[in-house]
């Protein structure tokens, strides 16, 4: 009987376990959603609210109101950005799973970036939510000083997680750590984007908005 040699045989496990090897998760594809120049691609609750100001989205404090981004609408997402308040008496404020028409905070899913705050703009709630949210404790930071967010939904499971840090000065990125989620089935949707301004006197600053869509991995945040 013949017999292969050893180093053969041996050659051919590791080619059998390399082909069954689990490969690892794709890398996040992150999209810019501002140019920096212009509010091309962001729709506006009311005309004037919103101009582009030292290459952020400037709030003018005219109003309340919101700004949506039109370009891809998402139930599952990860969305990146920094952020900073001007002036103001209320925590900037971001919308997730909401609807596009013209009603209370877009019937959305408030979170409030950097130190998570939150609310539940959903007709019948309209309410903190307290019930479907969970804060996480960490430092609270000045949001008159430039952070980064994350936030990244799962639309199948209904969660929401928010991690947010302080930016350095002149860094472009910084570790964060996980300040906010939302669990709530029922309120996961196909929905706009937005940034939302409380109440007029309000002057918030937004830049380097990066949306991953289609998501490589929903349940992971990645600048923790």
């Amino acid at each position: 009987m013949l017999r292969r040699p050893l180093w053969t045989m041996l050659a051919g496990i590791v080619l059998l376990g390399t082909a069954f090897t689990t490969p690892a998760a794709a890398d996040p594809v992150l999209k810019p959603m501002f140019d920096g120049k212009t509010l091309d691609g962001w729709t506006a609750s009311k005309p004037g609210e919103y101009l582009v100001k030292d290459g952020a989205i400037h709030s003018t404090g005219k109003s309340r109101g919101w700004l949506y981004y039109n370009k891809q609408q998402a139930g599952t997402f990860r969305w990146l950005f920094h952020l900073r308040q001007v002036k103001g008496n209320h925590a900037p404020s971001v919308l997730i799973w909401g609807v596009t028409q013209p009603i209370n905070g877009l019937g959305a899913i408030q979170f409030q970036p950097p130190n998570g705050g939150h609310w539940d703009y959903r007709p019948g709630h309209n309410n903190s939510g307290k019930e479907f949210f969970t804060r996480y404790p960490h430092p609270k930071w000045d949001v008159r000083k430039w952070s980064q967010c994350e936030i990244v939904g799962n639309q199948a499971t209904g969660i929401a997680r928010m991690a947010c840090c302080p930016l350095p000065a002149g860094a472009t990125k910084c570790k964060a750590t996980e300040v906010l989620s939302f669990k709530d089935k029922k309120a996961a949707r196909v929905g706009p984007l937005a940034i939302q301004i409380h109440n007029s006197g309000i002057e918030d600053e937004y830049k380097n908005l990066q949306l991953e869509y289609p998501v490589a991995d929903p349940d992971k945040l990645i600048t923790t």
